[in-house]
C-alpha cells in the first residue's frame, strides 16, 4: 500500500487493522473512522421540499384519474344510481385494477415503489393499465353508458399505448401526461368548465416533480405535450364517430375550405 494512502488513514491504525464490515456508528467512532455528519436542511429548503411533495402526492395518476373520471361522468348522468353504477365501474378498471397490480408486484419484489419510478419496471403495469382501461371502456360503452363516459376510458387507452412506447427508451413524466390528458379531457367534454386553473395545475406538477428530482424540465413538457395531442386527436375522433352536430360542424369546416 502506498505511503500517501497510508497517511490517510486514522493514525490508531494500520492497513491491517481495518474495520470489518457490519460495524455500527458507535463502533466506527472507537476505532477513529471519520463518521459522515449529517448536514442540517435549511427550512425555506424544507419548505420547497415539502410543497413539491405534496402537488406530487395530491396530483398523482391515482388521484386524478378517479376525480376527473367522476367530474365527467357527473356531468352528463343525474340520476344517482346510475351515476353510482357508472363512477365504480370506471374508476375500478382505470385506477384500482391496475394499482392493486402494482402492489401485488412490490409484495412479490419486482416492483420498488407505488409509482413505478424505475422506468425498467414499468412494462408490465402499463400493460396491465392499458388493457384494463380497454377493458372498462368496453364494458361501459355495453352498458348504454354515453360516448363522453366510456370515451374517457378510450382516450386513456390510446394515451397508454403511445406513452408506454415511448417510456422503453425514454423516461417520460406519467404523473404530468396523466394530469394533462385529464385536464383537457374536462374541459372538452364539460360544457362551462373554467379551463384557467385546471391548466395551472399542469407547471406547477411540472415544478414539483423537477424539483424532487423525480423528472427534468423536458420530461415534464414531453409528458404534457404528449399527452395533450394525444387526447385532443382522440377526442376529435370520438365525437366525429358519434356526435351528429359535431360531425356536422367539422364537415361544414371542411366543406367551407374547399
Amino acid at each position: 500500500m502506498s505511503e500517501q494512502f497510508q497517511a490517510g488513514l486514522p493514525q490508531s491504525q494500520n492497513p491491517g487493522d481495518l474495520p470489518e464490515p457490519g460495524l455500527e456508528r458507535k463502533d466506527l467512532e472507537v476505532v477513529g473512522v471519520p463518521v459522515a455528519v449529517p448536514v442540517p436542511v435549511p427550512p425555506h429548503v424544507r419548505l420547497i421540499q415539502s410543497i413539491a411533495f405534496a402537488l406530487s402526492a395530491v396530483l398523482s395518476p391515482y388521484i386524478v384519474l378517479p376525480l376527473g373520471t367522476i367530474t365527467i361522468i357527473g356531468s352528463y348522468e343525474h340520476v344517482t344510481r346510475t351515476f353510482l353504477v357508472y363512477a365504480a365501474a370506471s374508476v375500478f378498471f382505470s385506477t384500482i385494477l391496475p394499482a392493486l397490480f402494482v402492489l401485488f408486484q412490490i409484495w412479490r419484489g419486482k416492483i420498488t415503489d407505488v409509482h413505478v419510478m424505475e422506468r425498467e419496471q414499468r412494462g408490465g403495469p402499463f400493460l396491465v393499465a392499458i388493457f384494463s382501461s380497454a377493458l372498462g371502456a368496453w364494458v361501459l360503452k355495453a352498458m348504454g353508458a354515453p360516448m363522453e363516459v366510456w370515451g374517457i376510458s378510450a382516450v386513456l387507452t390510446i394515451n397508454g399505448v403511445i406513452l408506454t412506447g415511448i417510456t422503453t427508451v425514454w423516461k417520460i413524466s406519467m404523473h404530468v401526461a396523466v394530469l394533462s390528458a385529464t385536464v383537457l379531457a374536462n374541459v372538452v367534454m364539460i360544457q362551462g368548465i373554467d379551463a384557467r386553473p385546471l391548466f395551472f395545475l399542469i407547471p406547477s406538477l411540472i415544478w414539483a416533480r423537477v424539483t424532487r428530482q423525480r423528472h427534468t424540465v423536458w420530461q415534464g413538457l414531453a409528458g404534457a405535450g404528449t399527452a395533450m395531442l394525444i387526447t385532443g386527436i382522440a377526442l376529435s375522433a370520438l365525437y366525429f364517430v358519434y356526435d351528429q352536430m359535431w360531425k356536422a360542424s367539422v364537415m361544414k369546416l371542411i366543406n367551407g375550405l374547399r
